[in-house]
């Protein structure tokens, strides 16, 4: 078994916390990680864009963010650096983080509405009371 990376725990988090606490979709783009060379050409033909941020948090009404997540200290990568700034030239807002506290400060400031209202699913027929 390998050991999570820093990244990788801190994201985990902000995952959790996202949905607890925000009415929204938090979802990963696996993007990151080593590839041989034809699993690399085979995930750029698929679209995968070097850069690209780790989640991205969909709200309501077609709005969403996106979030890096670094390690403490940690820093962008050269992709990173040439890819978030085309994201916000085209309008989508991106937050690096390092930790759970930054990730919801950026989905408050987003405005994302709490947990609480989130739509209750229709109880499935024949289990109304």
């Amino acid at each position: 078994m390998t050991r999570a990376r820093p990244e990788q725990v801190i994201q985990t988090k902000i995952v959790v916390a996202m949905h607890r606490r925000f009415d929204c979709l938090c979802v990963h783009v696996p993007n990151g990680g080593r590839r041989g060379k034809l699993e690399g050409v085979a995930f750029k033909e698929m679209g995968v864009e070097a850069g690209h941020p780790d989640l991205i948090v969909y709200g309501r009404g077609g709005r969403c963010f996106l979030i890096e997540v670094k390690a403490p200290g940690g820093s962008l990568s050269a992709s990173q650096r040439a890819f978030l700034p085309v994201l916000r030239e085209r309008g989508f807002p991106v937050h690096v983080v390092d930790c759970v506290e930054d990730a919801l400060a950026a989905g408050a400031a987003f405005g994302l509405p709490p947990a609480s209202a989130r739509p209750r699913p229709a109880p499935e027929p024949g289990t109304e009371f």
